[in-house]
């Protein structure tokens, strides 16, 4: 899901034209090329510079794994699509296909929650207490109850897992996959304990991101999914991003591969699905952004900074920003067992990229290379 700092295609018969982009090999004997596949557009090519960049991270990563970059510059979007295979990295067309965003997911739950926010049916300073029906073990320490904000922005206080999640790696599905209401209620109402006090401190929680995505349908009295698709997907014209997995769905989904390339199963995140659940493609991820860059009711309320963190750090509602002299962008990253993402937008500039991969977080995480990849083509921009 939710670790932080996370196919199917076609192609016309036509003449094979191999295209040298760059060098590359992870086997420092053998030279390997970054081809274009047949029937791709000619401006579906990185430059020379970029695919440095790509192959500087990727040579790392297994056959199989696929990434899908999407440049957006003002009105114009660029896709590209790239596998490795046999040791090779070749352009593939995948922006339409979904990917597991992890983490991403959570700017999505404190989405919905701005637009209740902004609509007036819910106080972004609403204690949790007051919506949960249960009585919690802890709900505020120092005087100061947890309220939505501070699930939203990891100001919470709460440990990054609940206790009572056992990390069984070997079941299919996630570690999540039978954490289910009865557990997290079975947490909160006997177990929970505050490591900081509400507001004053940031550490990163899956289990905060989850509990929220869970209140905004206690709140609303829709499942997860149906918000989702009311709030953001409809509205927004997005088609391939989802969070159940149907036989039709399933055909949309590029299969995750863990560090040594085998497929994956797919996470299922069960009451903390707000954490991590979501999966999406390229193009709508550019959907999404643009909206983020474009709107300003409850879009730009997500981005409003609500806490300084580190130096250069500051927390909105689910995004990051960072900020250093005159160079500033929002953020955020996702991952799970077979798949790693990041986003970068900047609402100014009306500059973005998206870059989602199906490589395990767990490989993709030791040199930070999703977020360091994106950050190198963001600036190239």
């Amino acid at each position: 899901m939710m670790i932080e700092n996370n196919f199917m295609f076609s192609y016309s018969k036509t003449i094979i034209c191999l295209f040298l982009i760059c060098v590359v090999s992870c086997v420092p004997s053998r030279s390997q090329k970054l081809v274009k596949l047949p029937g791709e557009p000619n401006n579906n090519s990185l430059d020379s510079s970029r695919a440095q960049i790509v192959y500087k991270y990727a040579k790392n990563y297994p056959n199989g794994t696929e990434i899908a970059i999407a440049f957006v510059i003002g009105d114009s979007v660029r896709y590209y699509g790239i596998q490795r295979r046999n040791d090779s990295l070749v352009y593939v067309k995948n922006y339409m296909s979904a990917f597991e965003i992890g983490s991403i997911t959570k700017t999505f739950t404190a989405t919905m929650l701005a637009e209740l926010v902004y609509s007036g049916k819910v106080d972004l300073n609403e204690p949790i207490k007051n919506i949960l029906p249960i009585h919690m073990h802890q709900s505020s320490l120092s005087g100061k109850e947890v309220t939505l904000l501070h699930l939203a922005n990891h100001t919470s206080g709460f440990p990054k897992e609940p206790g009572n999640l056992i990390f069984d790696w070997s079941i299919p599905g996630s570690p999540y996959k039978f954490y289910d209401t009865t557990k997290l209620y079975d947490y909160l109402s006997k177990r929970i304990t505050l490591l900081s006090i509400p507001g004053e401190k940031r550490e990163y929680s899956n289990l905060g991101g989850g509990l929220l995505g869970h209140l905004l349908t206690l709140l609303t009295g829709k499942s997860y999914e149906n918000l989702l698709s009311e709030f953001i997907c409809k509205p927004l014209g997005m088609k391939n991003t989802f969070v159940s997995l149907d036989s039709t769905e399933t055909n949309k989904l590029i299969p995750g591969r863990d560090p040594n390339g085998n497929i994956t199963h797919n996470w299922d995140l069960n009451v903390l699905v707000g954490g991590g659940g979501i999966k999406s493609s390229t193009e709508d991820m550019v959907k999404y952004l643009r909206a983020h860059m474009t709107d300003t009711t409850f879009y730009l309320m997500t981005q409003q900074p609500t806490i300084k963190y580190t130096e250069n750090n500051f927390a909105g509602l689910g995004w990051t920003w960072f900020a250093i002299d005159n160079f500033k962008f929002v953020s955020a990253t996702g991952g799970t067992g077979g798949y790693s993402c990041c986003v970068i937008f900047e609402r100014g500039t009306k500059k973005a990229i998206v870059l989602l991969t199906n490589v395990s977080s767990f490989l993709a995480s030791k040199d930070d290379s999703i977020s360091n990849m994106s950050i190198e083509l963001h600036k190239s921009l």
